[in-house]
């Protein structure tokens, strides 16, 4: 399945460069970074373990494909050392309505190499206000896997601070609610977790990034602790190349 995938977005891929103009060319970026864990909506999804991610994203005029891939680097739990754990394929679409607002449309497919869990889709909309904190209300849909709702929103908020030509610093917070989404681990409608978030982009050249992080998330209450969302901190490095 994760073959027939990639090939699918390979071929999306060339057919959008082939029809690209000079004006109008491809842009994107691939990355590789390396976490202490894989957080994925508060919840550990790599038993505490380090994760090597990697991915590209391309993008012409409004429309962006995603590709991104989550592997094991050591056994633990389910997971098998070097396990290609989860893929998954996004397409989006950015508009601005008015102004001041910044929207984006699309759908992201989780493949899993996890016993038990399912391949499965998930429909979003983000809503950013261009100005101070760049507000951002972001809605998610399980459609193909929920049985109810399968609805979990987040509202963030982010700042960059310009330290220096070459070096951002990002600062970020983030709190979700879960409408009995099953990515969430159970049916209940309630405040999920938080995150608190801090990172920094080092501009080598035009075209390589270095970008060390830390993340912290904890469950808002007792339903989501239940739920499996602990006290979790993450750190990680990235490098990416922009084009």
């Amino acid at each position: 399945m994760k073959k027939c995938i990639v090939l699918m977005a390979a071929l999306l891929t060339a057919t959008v460069a082939s029809t690209a103009s000079a004006e109008d060319k491809v842009t994107g970026a691939a990355y590789v970074v390396t976490y202490s864990k894989y957080l994925f909506r508060g919840l550990d999804s790599s038993a505490n373990q380090y994760v090597v991610q990697g991915g590209m994203d391309l993008s012409y005029k409004n429309i962006t494909l995603s590709y991104w891939t989550n592997v094991q680097t050591r056994g633990a739990g389910a997971y098998k050392r070097s396990d290609n754990t989860e893929t998954d394929i996004t397409l989006n679409y950015a508009f601005s309505p008015v102004e001041l607002v910044s929207m984006n449309v699309g759908n992201t497919f989780y493949t899993f190499d996890v016993p038990g869990v399912n391949d499965t889709n998930e429909l979003y909309l983000k809503t950013t206000l261009n100005s101070l904190l760049a507000p951002t209300l972001a809605i998610y849909w399980y459609w193909d896997e929920s049985t109810k709702n399968g609805l979990f929103y987040t509202l963030s908020v982010g700042h960059t601070i310009q330290a220096m030509k070459n070096l951002g610093v990002n600062l970020g917070a983030l709190v979700s609610y879960n409408m009995e989404n099953p990515s969430a681990s159970a049916a209940y409608n309630n405040l999920h977790n938080y995150e608190l978030s801090v990172s920094a982009d080092y501009s080598l050249t035009d075209q390589i990034k270095i970008s060390p992080s830390y993340l912290y998330s904890n469950a808002f209450n007792s339903v989501a602790r239940n739920a499996g969302v602990n006290d979790e901190s993450v750190i990680g490095i990235k490098a990416a190349f922009v084009f």
